[in-house]
């Protein structure tokens, strides 16, 4: 969910309270084969750092790209001959933390598949691994150049040469007309990242300009760890960030879309960002640099391109340009290790909530401490909410009380003033001033509980520990929707959880007080559930369970406030 579907939750919250208030006066593609399948069958499944290796496999190669026999395994590098002779190649780094996956077809990185980081599948056991590097067929590879200035041709769709290949380490080489293109990659084998140089050596007689501009393209993918799929920015002190699949559009009500041509200046990093992973590069240095986003396919893929600018290189000499790059989970401390706020692509929310998802992100770990679920801990919150604000709510609930028995005096009003509006209203609240209730008290426990709902939802984006944490029976991933069975010949999940809290939203409307006329109740009864059940369905289990168990405590206090009342009014 995005910020403009948040949005959208506080409109309907903020119908849904008005609506109290006024009671009381009246799915993308499917996921390609992993990358891994690409790994040797005998690599052993949890390697250890002295043992991750580089697997050249052009037995494997593409031969279909260019319709050539590939050489077999272990070739030499000059072997591979230059020019448009080259033959495709892939091969895998292994590092501890991952799979990488290059292609010499502009040199790009083409996979990164994560060891210790899979996706659920449909019975809520460990699926495909994470893989960071989404490109598909036809799109150009993770870090692909186009050099199209230096008249050579697009260099992402050429064939480059591979020099050298080793354990930690790729360089690909491309010579076209004197100019040398030179990619190299060096990998941390116990980490989750690489550096990349880039040379262009100017052997031709004039002088060249080119701009560096590495392309980073990604594609939806289906899963729960993709949906928050943007691409992500941070220059200056901001972060800017955006949703692939609203990359180029107009973003909901026409708000929260993309500025065609934005580009950021002196960019600290930029990449792909997920809910709980980011695949990112950090320009070094810093001065000059820029980014942009584009739309490749209107809602399906989109690309972010990270420039230096153009330099001159004369005759004879070289130039050279470096990015540091993060391809991992978004764990604080890790992220305070790379540096370079490398923290802040951690989603908090709006910078004003940042402090309340901060603090609830420290609850649910504190409350994890003693009750070592976060379901129950969610649970255990929703209660301390509700007796923090005890005091206000039965503030409310009394006076909601009140304008029930108010019911028969409101009614003698209305019939007396039936033709003059503003005398009925004159009426009203002088009766509401002489009793002493408030007609919109109705609206406060809503309003009470959004910025915890708000607060929540960002700590359950932003928390890392909370991914795939399971609460018990069904429910094996608090961050992610529940899924009780998919519906036979729908293909449509069937989740119980909204569907349990929209029927505590009927109950809860059918026991608070309303002076409104019963068909209206009955209408706005059936309504506001079904809309916010609508909502909701697609909303982190962990969410639905706040507000369910928090509507459930609503009910459970009306009925005890009502009763004492009733008790009291027989006593009198």
């Amino acid at each position: 969910m995005d910020r403009n579907t948040i949005l959208a939750v506080a409109l309907s919250i903020a119908v849904y309270s008005l609506w109290l208030g006024y009671q009381a006066t009246q799915e993308p593609p499917p996921i390609p084969e992993s990358t891994v399948a690409a790994v040797r069958q005998d690599a052993p499944s949890e390697p250890k750092a002295d043992d991750a290796r580089v697997i050249m496999d052009v037995a494997r190669a593409d031969r279909d790209e260019a319709g050539q026999t590939a050489l077999p395994r272990g070739a030499d590098a000059a072997e591979l001959g230059t020019g448009p002779t080259v033959a495709p190649w892939k091969g895998t780094i292994e590092g501890v933390q991952y799979i990488a996956t290059l292609s010499n077809r502009g040199g790009a990185l083409s996979g990164w598949a994560l060891r210790d980081y899979s996706e659920l599948d449909d019975n809520g056991a460990k699926g495909q691994p994470v893989e960071l590097v989404n490109v598909d067929p036809g799109m150009p590879g993770a870090l692909s150049m186009a050099f199209r200035d230096l008249g050579i041709g697009d260099l992402r769709e050429q064939l480059f040469r591979v020099e050298s290949a080793t354990a930690d380490s790729v360089v690909f080489v491309l010579e076209r007309g004197g100019i040398e293109v030179r990619k190299t990659y060096a990998f941390d084998l116990e980490g989750h990242g690489f550096d990349l140089s880039v040379e262009v050596k100017n052997g031709s007689n004039h002088l060249i300009a080119p701009d560096f501009s590495l392309s980073w393209p990604t594609a939806v993918r289906e899963g729960n760890d993709y949906k928050e799929q943007s691409l992500v920015v941070m220059h200056a002190e901001d972060v800017e960030r955006e949703l692939v699949t609203s990359v180029g559009g107009t973003g909901f009500l026409g708000i929260g879309g993309s500025d065609a041509g934005e580009a950021w200046r002196d960019v600290h990093w930029g990449g792909v960002d997920l809910k709980y992973f980011a695949a990112v590069l950090l320009p070094d240095p810093i001065a000059g640099t820029s980014a942009m986003f584009t739309s490749l396919t209107e809602g399906k893929a989109a690309e972010i391109t990270l420039s230096y600018p153009p330099a001159e290189i004369a005759p004879g000499q070289a130039a050279r340009r470096h990015w540091n790059a993060f391809l991992g989970p978004k764990k604080p401390a890790l992220l305070e290790s790379v540096g370079r706020d490398l923290s802040k692509s951690v989603d908090l929310g709006y910078s004003w909530f940042e402090p309340l998802t901060r603090f609830f992100v420290w609850l649910l770990h504190s409350c994890y401490k003693f009750i070592p679920n976060y379901g129950w801990s969610i649970i255990l919150i929703t209660i301390l909410v509700r007796l923090l604000t005890l005091p206000i709510m039965n503030r409310q609930m009394r006076s909601m009380e009140k304008m029930r028995a108010l019911q028969p005096r409101m009614k003698e009003i209305q019939a007396k003033f039936a033709d003059d509006r503003q005398k009925q209203s004159e009426a009203m609240m002088a009766m509401y001033k002489e009793t002493g209730v408030n007609p919109l008290g109705g609206c406060l426990p809503m309003l009470l509980q959004f910025p915890v709902f708000i607060g929540l939802f960002f700590a359950l984006q932003s928390s890392f520990d909370l991914r795939q944490a399971p609460f018990g029976l069904w429910i094996d991933d608090l961050s992610a929707p529940d899924m009780l069975f998919m519906i036979p010949g729908l293909d449509f999940p069937f989740r119980l959880l909204p569907i349990i809290m929209g029927g505590s939203m009927i109950l809860q409307q059918k026991l608070t007080p309303t002076t409104v006329d019963p068909s209206q109740q009955m209408m706005m009864m059936v309504m506001m559930p079904v809309m916010m059940t609508v909502l909701f369905y697609q909303f982190p289990s962990g969410l639905v369970l706040y507000w369910m168990v928090s509507n459930f405590l609503g009910i459970a206090h009306q009925m005890l406030v009502g009763r004492r009342m009733k008790a009291k009014e027989k006593a009198a």
